[in-house]
C-alpha cells in the first residue's frame, strides 16, 4: 500500500506541473495561495489551544459551516482552522469567518507538503464537508491517531463512477474516517458500494436546510440602503443569481422583452465568478441596456427601464436575495450542475431554476415536492415562468407560503453531524 502512496505523490506533481499555468491563466490561484499550498503557513502560537481543522472547497461549503462553527465555538474551547480550496471559497470564510477561525489553503495532497501541514496546525480532529476525499492526507492524519470525520456526505455520479476504477485504494482511504454522516440513504449506499464499512457510515441529514448563516445588522443595512435604489416606485426586483455563460445573455434578452410590457420591473445580476463580469457589461450596452455595478450605485440613476444592475462583490448574494421579488438560480440552465436554490428559498421569494440540477438532487426533490419553487426545461420555458411570474401577484403568493413549509421537515441534521464531531472528542 506505501507504494500506491508513492505513485499517487508522483502522479500528483505531474498533474500540478501540467495544470498550474492554466490555473494561473484562469485566476483560479495566486502566488500568496500558491505559498500556503505548498505548506508556508504561519506558525501558531505555542500556547495555542487544542486544534479543530474543517476543510471546505469553495463558496457553497463555506457558507454551510456557519451554524456548526458557531455551535462549536459555543461548546468547545478549541481554535478552529478552515482551509479552503478555492480563491473565492478562501474571501468568503475570511469575510464571515475571520474573528471566529483561522482561514488558510488546503496543502497538495503530497507526503512532504501534508507532514509540514499537520505538525503546524496539530489538529485534534479533521473534518472534511460532502465530497472531500484526500487519500495522502487521511493517511497521515491515520498515522498520528487523528480522527476523521466526513460531514454532510455525497458523492455525486462523475465521482463515484471514477472512484470505482481505483476501488481497493478508495476503500482504504475511505475506512481511515472514524465517521461518516451521509444526507441519506443513496449516499449512504454509494460508500458502502465503495468499501466503506457499515459501522462507519450514518445517516445524518442534509445540513444544507439549516445552513442559512447571516448578519442581521447586514441584512437591515442592505435593505435600508438598497430597496429605494433598485426598487424605487415599487418596481419588482427580479434577480439572476450565480449565473453562468452564456446565462447572462439568455436573461438579458428575456428582460429586453419584459420591459416592453412591464416597466416596472428591476434586474440584478450576480454571476457566479465576477471576473466575467466586464463580458457581461459589453453584451448589456450591445443591447441598449446601461449596466450599473452594485459597489458604484449611490443614487437611482435616470433611464430606469434601460438600467440593469450587477452585483461585483463577494458574500453579498445572500442579502439581495432578501429584497427580490423574483429569483433564477443559474448553473442550471448549462449542464453544469446548478447551483444552490435553499437561500432565495428561505427568504420566501418565488425561485426559477433550470433542468441541470445534479449537484442538488435531493434539495430539488424537496423543494418541487413542496411546490416551492419552479423547474424550466429550457430557454422559453424560463421566458414564459418570468413573464407569469411578474403578471400574477397570487402565483407569487402562494409560492411564498409554499416556500415557508420547504424548511419544516428537514430540522436536526446540524445536531446529528456535531454528535458525530463530538463522538470523536
Amino acid at each position: 500500500m506505501i507504494i500506491l502512496f508513492w505513485i499517487y505523490d508522483i502522479l500528483f506533481i505531474l498533474g500540478f506541473f501540467i495544470y498550474l499555468p492554466i490555473y494561473f491563466c484562469r485566476r483560479k490561484i495566486t502566488f500568496k495561495s500558491l505559498a500556503e499550498k505548498f505548506g508556508r503557513i504561519k506558525k501558531f502560537p505555542s500556547n495555542s489551544k487544542k486544534t479543530i481543522w474543517i476543510h471546505v472547497v469553495s463558496v457553497g461549503e463555506a457558507n454551510l459551516i456557519g451554524t456548526l462553527i458557531k455551535k462549536l465555538n459555543e461548546t468547545l474551547d478549541y481554535t478552529i482552522v478552515i482551509s479552503t480550496t478555492t480563491l473565492t471559497g478562501n474571501n468568503i470564510a475570511k469575510k464571515k469567518y475571520s474573528k471566529k477561525a483561522r482561514i488558510i489553503f488546503f496543502p497538495f495532497d503530497i507526503s512532504f507538503i501534508l507532514n509540514k501541514v499537520i505538525r503546524l496546525i496539530n489538529p485534534r480532529i479533521f473534518i472534511t464537508v460532502e465530497t472531500e476525499i484526500w487519500p495522502n492526507l487521511f493517511h497521515q492524519l491515520k498515522r498520528r491517531n487523528i480522527p476523521i470525520v466526513i460531514i454532510n456526505g455525497r458523492i455525486s455520479d462523475k465521482a463515484f463512477h471514477r472512484y470505482k476504477y481505483v476501488k481497493p485504494f478508495i476503500k482504504q482511504t475511505l475506512n481511515n474516517c472514524s465517521y461518516i454522516g451521509v444526507q441519506n440513504e443513496f449516499y449512504q449506499n454509494r460508500f458502502i458500494a465503495l468499501g466503506c464499512k457499515k459501522e462507519k457510515v450514518t445517516i445524518s441529514g442534509n445540513m444544507k436546510f439549516e445552513s442559512i448563516f447571516f448578519s442581521e445588522t447586514r441584512l437591515v443595512r442592505t435593505k435600508n440602503k438598497y430597496i429605494p435604489l433598485l426598487k424605487e416606485d415599487n418596481r419588482l426586483l427580479i434577480t439572476a443569481a450565480s449565473t453562468h455563460h452564456p446565462e447572462e445573455k439568455i436573461i438579458l434578452d428575456i428582460y429586453k422583452e419584459l420591459i416592453l410590457t412591464s416597466k416596472n420591473t428591476s434586474l440584478l445580476i450576480a454571476p457566479r465568478h465576477i471576473e466575467r463580469i466586464n463580458s457581461i457589461e459589453k453584451y448589456a450596452l450591445s443591447l441598449g441596456f446601461n449596466p450599473i455595478r452594485i459597489s458604484k450605485l449611490k443614487k437611482f440613476p435616470p433611464r430606469r427601464e434601460k438600467n440593469i444592475f450587477i452585483l461585483d462583490v463577494i458574500g453579498e448574494l445572500i442579502y439581495f436575495y432578501s429584497i427580490s421579488d423574483i429569483c433564477f438560480v443559474g448553473g442550471s440552465l448549462i449542464k453544469h450542475g446548478g447551483q444552490n436554490i435553499l437561500e432565495p428559498i428561505y427568504f420566501l421569494k418565488p425561485t426559477v431554476f433550470g433542468p441541470y440540477m445534479d449537484n442538488f438532487p435531493d434539495i430539488v426533490e424537496v423543494v418541487l415536492n413542496k411546490s416551492a419553487g419552479i423547474k424550466v426545461s429550457d430557454n422559453q420555458k424560463l421566458k414564459e415562468v418570468i413573464f407569469e411570474l411578474t403578471e400574477d401577484m397570487s402565483l407569487r403568493s402562494n409560492l411564498r407560503n409554499k416556500c415557508a413549509e420547504v424548511f419544516e421537515g428537514e430540522k436536526r441534521s446540524l445536531e446529528k453531524n456535531l454528535h458525530l464531531i463530538m463522538r470523536c472528542l
